[in-house]
């Protein structure tokens, strides 16, 4: 997938950042682009010759997001990491996210205000725009280790199903990134959780 931003032009790499700590601060519908201008030095029409919209520059953001946490993850994952019950593969997917997330922190900003724009036009635009499909993924892998009988019997499955998939994506709220020891073992505190509550005994 590529973005705008791959291309060369003046302010490149002053305007990406920028626009990253815009948004990641103040989420799509209070970003300006004003600020952005100034704290990336480019002109207001430099900026509409390439960009043409705020919304346009929210998904390139969105496309530069996609294409290096793709790139991160084909680069660090192996393949025993998919050959594990659903707690492990869990684990190894969100120690992946911290890791992103402390080579790309500003990003991983950018991608927490993103997930909290659920609800919005913007988000809606987003998911047809792009091909998000972790939550299809998740509920697939959900789905099969209940039919493996990895998970309690005795609860409904839409329910855990939610439950799991929350604990997952705010999994990086619950762990300290500064420390990567620290982060590992409270990561450990919060699989030990959902097992506790959700695998089958």
């Amino acid at each position: 997938m590529e973005s705008i931003f791959t291309r060369s032009f003046e302010h490149n790499e002053e305007l990406l950042a920028a626009a990253l700590e815009e948004f990641a601060t103040y989420g799509y519908e209070q970003a300006s682009i004003n600020r952005v201008l100034a704290a990336s030095g480019m002109s207001k029409g430099q900026f509409y010759y390439h960009f043409k919209s705020k919304e346009n520059l929210y998904f390139a953001l969105i496309a530069v997001l996609i294409t290096r946490k793709r790139a991160y993850l084909a680069r660090v994952m192996r393949p025993e990491d998919v050959a594990q019950n659903l707690f492990g593969i869990f684990r190894q997917q969100i120690r992946y996210g911290l890791l992103f997330a402390r080579e790309y922190p500003l990003i991983n900003r950018f991608a927490e205000r993103f997930s909290r724009e659920r609800g919005s036009v913007i988000y809606a635009q987003a998911l047809e725009r792009f091909n998000f499909n972790e939550d299809a993924q998740l509920h697939a892998l959900i789905a099969r280790a209940a039919a493996n009988g990895e998970l309690r019997s005795d609860l409904p499955l839409p329910v855990m199903t939610r439950m799991i998939g929350y604990l997952f994506t705010h999994a990086a709220d619950l762990v300290d990134l500064h420390d990567l020891d620290q982060a590992e073992q409270q990561l450990d505190y919060v699989i030990a959780m959902m097992k506790n509550g959700l695998a089958s005994r």
